[in-house]
């Protein structure tokens, strides 16, 4: 009967480790989901760093949806941003949500897409409350860094 018990216990902690990642999975294309501002994330081994320059992020294994930075403008307004972003397994993107939940994708990564170096993106930003997160499933390795332009 020990055995039997056992045998169940290993099975459905097989089940539940194989399912892990469909909430992310499900979520990844869903804009009211992404625009929450509650983040929803599994992660291993992650380390991040922030600071006026920008924000570096390095995860071992990532499913889900995670604010990375956050600002509040006066004023619309447009920034050029330098993104190095790369993964060795599974699909993220960098999104970034509006005031009034709009999500707009600035990049999207995938072990056949990852950047060779920086790469820069126009950022339109509506004055009110602007998030920057990463979304993501099934993810290894990824390694982030974000340049923010220099304050005038």
């Amino acid at each position: 009967m020990k055995k039997l018990k056992l045998a169940w216990i290993c099975l459905l902690f097989l089940f539940m480790t194989a399912c892990s990642n469909e909430f992310a999975r499900q979520e990844y294309d869903s804009d009211e989901k992404i625009a929450q501002a509650e983040d929803h994330y599994a992660k291993q081994y992650s380390v991040s760093r922030s600071t006026n320059e920008g924000y570096s992020l390095t995860i071992g294994k990532f499913d889900g949806r995670q604010s990375l930075w956050e600002e509040k403008f006066e004023t619309d307004r447009t920034l050029e941003m330098d993104f190095s972003f790369s993964l060795a397994k599974g699909l993220a993107k960098i999104v970034q949500i509006d005031e009034d939940g709009n999500v707009t994708t600035v990049i999207e990564c995938s072990p056949d897409t990852s950047t060779d170096g920086f790469v820069t993106r126009t950022v339109s930003f509506k004055s009110g409350q602007n998030r920057l997160k990463i979304v993501g499933y099934d993810c290894e390795d990824i390694d982030l860094k974000i340049r923010f332009p220099q304050s005038e």
